[in-house]
């Protein structure tokens, strides 16, 4: 991994900072919430103990009470409940054996009462003909009764059609009742237009089917208050009570909608939903940032109704049953989380009623949302600023270690410059690098100068006592030696042809040295010399197998002739005395685009990996000392000045699977 990669990583651990801060506001909104819990908790407890004691009477209505629901708009007769307020909400009567079913709701629209049934019956019978009693007693209908200040009245509902009806009573004076039967997929409904129903009035019902058993005898089913066609249960009307409203409205809290309920879940005072204008609203983003902030899980419940009829929610039951309740829930489309507490009413050890606070928690929410907006902001700032400044740091220390890097590799490869690096000015860590890297570099370039210029000082420092030597042991020889003295003055012969082909040698590296710099340059055909070469070399080494490649077409090329022979004879006799008498040693011209190469590949020998690097410095040699022969290095060394006077390069490497090794003298075309 590079630097730049390295120090980009270590900045996004700054993404931590932004993460404990959102943990933080998560913890600073939850202590809101309960901060505003604890209060709506309160206040609940405080209405419930403080509630006047002629309310009490209120709440203790009986268990056959009709809740009388506000209208908001006055309902038309079409047995549709499309206008009528929470339809879901109503008061339902089965018959003993499952059929019919009744599901009953009253309601008040200024001065007059509604009612609206919904009856299920699977085998609804209408009567055929209108005023005929036979038909009339055979039909499925509604009986109803009436009891106020006018009496008891008792009214026969059924429909040969669906439509409109006007229903008389069938009591003497008993007025008619406008209304409306609809047939249903289930059954039907009925939707009816009362007279003013007062505290003292009362009223029971029933949806009665009939319909003959298997032997003809009609069988009678009643779902409501009746019991055979006679009232069993009245059904007292509940009206709202306008002074417990007026109380509750008083005393609730500003922000919290309230309502009381009494012992049977009936709503009776609600102050409605609070709206006020002044309330800032949250946009949409501060909506999703407050749901992904809400530490804890709660349940996804649309807002409750605008006018409450009845609880049965378990919060309620909970209250209903002598226990403080409480519960959060959120808003499913919007991130409105509600806190919702439920007080008993008590009073001699017996709960009446239930005190029911809500609120929302849009104050915290827009604190939240502030708060934890600044915080990001501000992190975000801080991140992006900390990760730039180590972007540009680490890409300006990447740029100096690679420039120095590039700097170095350039020193070595060109051995007899002056090693000049980058950045030895500065006082950093780098700069202090780059001081040592340049001493180093100095040093070994002294020492590669005082290797390259030790041949030629050996040579002209051994002539004279090599001369001396030669003259001694020729004297010696004319002299009459014992026989046990002959092999000695061989060998010393032998050591000194060994030192003047040394000392030959070093000679000739020198001599070319200065060749190169004052050699004769020309536009040749090089495929022609290297014919010529392959020829000489093939007389030279009569009984060894050459091949020449790539010089099938003319090559013009501008060189030194001589030195390239001369760099062509040191690669050949190097593979011609690593191999064994039966490899092939291949000559090869191969062109490129930008470049050609003169190359010379042998069989059965390999180089050591750990000095190819090396092998054409200066007094470098890899091969065993066992084998004999005099090596001093020089001959790759020699053909490295060549390549480098040609502005090429020279490699060797190995040849795939053994195959043996190959040397190269890159040149560039011209």
């Amino acid at each position: 991994m590079s630097l730049r990669k390295k120090m980009l990583t270590l900045a996004l651990v700054t993404l931590l900072v932004p993460w404990f801060g959102f943990q933080l506001v998560q913890e600073l909104e939850q202590y809101l919430r309960e901060d505003d819990a604890n209060a709506l908790a309160g206040a609940a407890r405080t209405m419930a103990r403080a509630l006047p004691e002629p309310f009490l009477t209120a709440l203790q209505a009986p268990a056959d009470q009709l809740p009388l629901r506000k209208l908001t708009r006055e309902p038309t007769l079409d047995g549709y409940h499309n206008d009528w307020s929470q339809p879901d909400i109503s008061t339902r009567f089965t018959a003993p054996d499952g059929s019919p079913q009744l599901d009953l709701m009253a309601g008040r629209y200024g001065r007059q009462d509604y009612l609206f049934l919904q009856v299920a019956d699977p085998t609804p019978g209408r009567r055929q003909a209108a005023g005929t009693e036979a038909n009339r007693a055979g039909a499925d209908h509604v009986l109803l009764y009436l009891r106020d200040a006018r009496g008891l009245r008792q009214f026969r509902i059924q429909a040969a059609a669906p439509g409109p009806l006007l229903v008389s009573s069938q009591s003497p004076g008993g007025g008619q009742l406008q209304g409306y039967w609809l047939d249903t997929p289930a059954g039907y409904a009925l939707e009816l237009a009362l007279p003013p129903l007062t505290a003292s009035s009362a009223l029971s019902l029933a949806a009665v089917d009939v319909q003959p058993d298997s032997a003809g005898v009609e069988r009678r089913g009643e779902a409501g208050t009746l019991q055979a066609g006679r009232p069993r249960i009245w059904l007292h009307p509940l009206p709202s009570h306008e002074a417990l409203q007026d109380w509750l409205e008083a005393v609730a809290p500003p922000r919290a909608r309230a309502w009381l309920v009494d012992g049977n879940g009936w709503v009776r005072a609600d102050t409605g939903p609070r709206h006020e204008a002044a309330q800032e609203s949250p946009a949409w983003l501060e909506r999703v940032l407050y749901r992904l902030l809400v530490s804890q899980q709660m349940d996804r419940s649309p807002a409750r109704s605008e006018h409450q009829l009845r609880s049965t929610e378990a919060l309620v039951q909970e209250a209903l049953a002598g226990r403080s309740a409480q519960v959060w829930s959120g808003d499913p489309y919007t991130a409105a989380i509600r806190n919702t507490v439920a007080e008993p009413i008590s009073q001699g050890g017996v709960t009446w009623g239930s005190v029911v606070l809500e609120a929302d928690t849009d104050g915290a929410l827009l604190f939240a949302n502030r708060t934890l907006g600044r915080l990001l902001l501000v992190s975000l700032l801080l991140m992006v600023l900390l990760v730039a400044g180590i972007w540009l740091l680490s890409t300006r220390l990447s740029r100096r270690v690679l420039s120095l890097s590039t700097a170095v590799s350039e020193a070595m490869d060109d051995q007899g410059a002056e090693p000049k690096l980058p950045l030895v000015g500065d006082e950093d860590e780098l700069g202090q690098l780059a001081r040592n890297n340049e001493r180093l570099l100095r040093s070994v370039k002294d020492y590669n100068r005082y290797l390259q210029q030790l041949a030629g000082r050996l040579s002209h420092e051994l002539k004279t006592p090599l001369a001396i030597t030669r003259s001694s042991l020729e004297n010696l020889a004319s002299q009459p030696l014992a026989a046990e003295a002959m092999p000695y003055l061989e060998r010393a012969r032998e050591g000194l042809d060994r030192q003047t082909a040394l000392v030959r040698a070093m000679s000739e590296a020198t001599r070319l040295e200065t060749a190169v710099r004052t050699a004769d340059w020309t536009r040749i055909d090089l495929s022609e010399l290297l014919r010529g070469a392959l020829e000489g070399y093939r007389s030279i080494y009569p009984h060894r197998r050459f091949e020449l490649t790539g010089t099938e077409q003319p090559l013009s090329y501008h060189c030194a002739p001589d030195l390239l022979v001369q760099a062509l004879d040191k690669l050949v006799d190097n593979a011609v005395s690593l191999t064994a008498s039966d490899a092939l040693v291949t000559i090869g011209l191969a062109q490129h685009e930008h470049d050609l190469c003169l190359s010379v590949s042998n069989s059965g020998s390999r180089l050591p990996e750990q000095f190819q690097d090396q092998l054409f410095d200066a007094l470098m040699s890899v091969r065993d000392p066992a084998a004999g022969g005099t090596h001093l290095g020089l001959g790759l060394y020699i053909v490295r000045l060549v390549a480098e006077a040609h502005e090429g390069q020279v490699q060797a490497k190995n040849l795939p699977a053994g195959a043996g090794v190959r040397f190269s003298l890159v040149l560039p075309r011209n």
